[in-house]
C-alpha cells in the first residue's frame, strides 16, 4: 500500500526526511527583561504595536460640559468611517473583554493570544464602550472611546501622529 502511495506522488523524490526524534532542541537564554510589563508601558517604553498611545479615563474634576462620567477618555482612538478596520484584541495581565456595543464588537483579550474583529463604521460619532469582564479592582474604569471621523478629516489627523 505504501509503495502505491510513493508511486502516486511521484516515488518520493525531493521529499525531506523528518527529524530524528533524539535531535537537541534550540536553546537560547532568556532575561526576565525581554518580556512584556505592564509597569514598563507606565514608564514609556515601546509598546510593540502598529499605532500605540495610552487613554485614561477623564477625571470627575476635569470633566467639561458635554462629556461623559466614567466613560470619556483624554484621548480617543481615532477611525475613519466608510473604510474596512481591523481591531487586534490582546492583554499583558488578566482576561479582558473590549466591548462597544453601539459598534457590535465585543472582544476578549486574553494574555497570549491575539484576537481579530473586523469593523465597517458607516457614520461619524464618537462610541462609548468599556471592558465588559470582571478583570479585577479597576475593572470599571476601563473606558473606550473611539472616534470615527471622515476620511478626509483623519487623513489630516493620520498626519500628524504618523511619521513614516
Amino acid at each position: 500500500m505504501l509503495s502505491a502511495v510513493r508511486n502516486f506522488f511521484g516515488r518520493g523524490e525531493g521529499l525531506t526526511p523528518t527529524p530524528s526524534p533524539t535531535a537537541q532542541p534550540k536553546v537560547q537564554d532568556v532575561k526576565a527583561e525581554d518580556y512584556a510589563t505592564p509597569q514598563k508601558y507606565l514608564d514609556g517604553a515601546e509598546i510593540p504595536s502598529y499605532y500605540q498611545f495610552q487613554s485614561n479615563m477623564v477625571a470627575d474634576e476635569d470633566l467639561k460640559p458635554g462629556m461623559c462620567r466614567n466613560v470619556d477618555v483624554d484621548k480617543r482612538l481615532t477611525v475613519p468611517t466608510r473604510t474596512h478596520l481591523r481591531f487586534l484584541v490582546t492583554a499583558t495581565d488578566v482576561i479582558h473583554s473590549w466591548a462597544v456595543p453601539s459598534l457590535g464588537i465585543k472582544a476578549d483579550g486574553t494574555p497570549g493570544r491575539v484576537n481579530r474583529v473586523n469593523c465597517f463604521i458607516q457614520r461619524e460619532g464618537v462610541f462609548y464602550g468599556q471592558c465588559s469582564e470582571l478583570c479585577g479592582s479597576l475593572h470599571g474604569f476601563m473606558p473606550i472611546c473611539i472616534e470615527a471621523v471622515s476620511p478626509e478629516l483623519y487623513a489630516a489627523h493620520a498626519k500628524k501622529w504618523y511619521k513614516d
